[in-house]
């Protein structure tokens, strides 16, 4: 009886524990539970997702000159206005280069005004990368400068430098091109990405390497011989020509061997172009320089047999084709000692045809009659003389396309000039001494406009910076400026209507 009721109350006790622990559990399941503590480094705050984060901080130094490639007695400076081509240059460059650090994703310092005076060199650059602000201290992540050079070097043609230095580096990172003036923000840009994109390490690697993101930025680098069309077209046609000039120099006119002669030689000049330009890199430039030795030499080779009455007739072909191959041969020898830019082309025919203009002026002089004969012997020469003279000038000298076109412009009205103020001489009674004296002040005309416009399309010098300083100097005195004009000057009132007047003059500052 006593052991039943021993285990009665057992399991009374174990009945009353089990509900005591599952109301403890249910008690602890309505409680809010606390948070287990976070760690430190899985903790997102709002400043972490601040765009701060993932600044990248960069200067962009003003523009400077010279662009340092060889010593000069003018340290580096912004350039002034007074420095005419180099300054407008410089402040498109600048614009360009600022926009495209932010385009880049950079955060542009424009607080920072730039180098002072005589504190431009690679240590000053070095030392501002290493402060985020002008005046950051030591524990400071630094900051990229960027700063450009240029330098003009004549004909619209500068050397651009840019400097690169990244954060807390003690490495320069340098880009350098000779480009033309409309090519300078452009050219500029692509070096800057080039620079701000290139790998920590490529500073030892291939300096000629582009990053990889260059190819989706939509500015790539100039393509390889670009004057290979210009090249092969002219080839193709001096080689149709020297086919047509081999069939009537050996007397056949069968047009059974002049049409594949002409394709043949077409063949070869187009095949021979493109296999040059596929091995060198022929620039637009390039391609005219050598067009125009070739051209001018034949026409100087037909015009010296006409001159000289070679006979039979179809012999005047074969040295065409030998004046086309000298003048070839000379403009190949040029290129091949340095690239020509369009500058060095145009000189190259324009010197070519003002000779062969003060080549006739020459013969008619030469002989005193201009009525009775044409003068193909001294066009020829002239030419010749012309195209040696060009390319010589062109291989000394940086000159622009427009300068020259200029030039041209002012040889041909000193022409008129000179041949309307001659002109009574040739009117009646000609004689011999009144047609030199016609021809002899064309000449001259043509040589003084030719001299003017020459020198009213010279560069101005500007004077060295460190002469006096900027703020206190005597603002420069305008230089004259004198543009001659011709035409239409005014008008008079007619019952008929309004009659021109013509005349010429000149305006400007002076």
């Amino acid at each position: 009886m006593n052991r039943h009721r021993r285990l009665a109350s057992l399991a009374i006790v174990t009945l009353l524990a089990s509900s005591a622990t599952a109301g403890d559990a249910l008690a602890n399941e309505s409680e809010p539970q606390p948070s287990a503590p976070a760690h430190p480094a899985q903790v997102t705050t709002e400043d972490d997702r601040s765009p701060r984060s993932t600044d990248k901080p960069i200067v962009v130094w003003p523009t400077l000159t010279p662009a340092g490639d060889e010593a000069s007695p003018v340290a580096l400076h912004k350039p002034a206005a007074t420095e005419g081509a180099v300054y407008a240059r410089a402040q498109e460059l600048d614009a360009t280069l600022r926009d495209a650090v932010q385009d880049l994703d950079f955060t542009l310092d424009v607080a920072d005004p730039g180098p002072a005076t005589g504190h431009a060199r690679d240590l000053d650059l070095i030392d501002r990368a290493s402060k985020s602000t002008a005046h950051g201290g030591p524990q400071d992540t630094g900051t990229w400068v960027v700063s450009a050079r240029l330098e003009a070097l004549g004909g619209d043609q500068f050397i651009l430098r840019i400097v690169a230095v990244p954060p807390k580096g003690k490495q320069l990172r340098t880009r350098v091109e000779r480009v033309s003036g409309a090519d300078v923000a452009v050219r500029g840009l692509i070096l800057l990405r080039d620079l701000l994109l290139m790998p920590s390490g490529g500073a030892s690697g291939d300096a000629g390497a582009r990053p990889t993101e260059s190819a989706g930025s939509g500015v790539m680098s100039p393509l390889r011989s670009q004057g290979r069309a210009v090249l092969a077209a002219n080839a193709a046609l001096f080689g149709a020509f020297t086919a047509f000039a081999i069939q009537r120099a050996s007397g056949s006119d069968d047009p059974r061997l002049l049409y594949p002669l002409l394709a043949l030689g077409t063949g070869v000049g187009l095949g021979g172009a493109l296999l040059v330009a596929g091995e060198w890199d022929v620039g637009t430039g390039d391609a005219w320089t050598l067009a125009g030795g070739a051209w001018w030499g034949t026409t100087a080779g037909i015009l010296i047999a006409n001159g000289r009455h070679v006979s039979p007739l179809t012999d005047r072909y074969a040295w065409g084709v030998g004046g086309g191959l000298i003048g070839l041969s000379l403009a190949t020898f040029s290129v091949a000692r340095g690239k020509a830019d369009e500058g060095d082309a145009v000189l190259v025919n324009s010197g070519a045809a003002l000779g062969l203009g003060l080549g006739a002026l020459a013969d008619y002089f030469y002989v005193g009659d201009i009525e009775k004969r044409t003068p193909y012997t001294g066009m020829g020469y002239g030419a010749a003389i012309g195209l040696v003279t060009g390319g010589t000038i062109a291989a000394l000298a940086q000159v622009s396309p427009s300068r020259v076109l200029l030039i041209d412009l002012g040889a041909g009205l000193g022409a008129a000039a000179g041949a309307a103020a001659g002109s009574p001489l040739v009117f009646e009674n000609v004689t011999e001494g009144k047609t030199r004296g016609f021809v002899a002040a064309t000449a001259i005309g043509t040589i003084a406009g030719a001299g003017i416009a020459w020198w009213l399309t010279r560069e101005k010098s500007a004077p060295p910076p460190g002469s006096a300083p900027q703020a206190l100097a005597a603002p420069p005195r305008p230089e004259p400026r004198v543009v001659p004009f011709g035409g239409v000057i005014g008008a008079s009132a007619t019952p008929q209507g309004q009659v021109p007047a013509y005349g010429v003059g000149a305006r400007g500052a002076w």
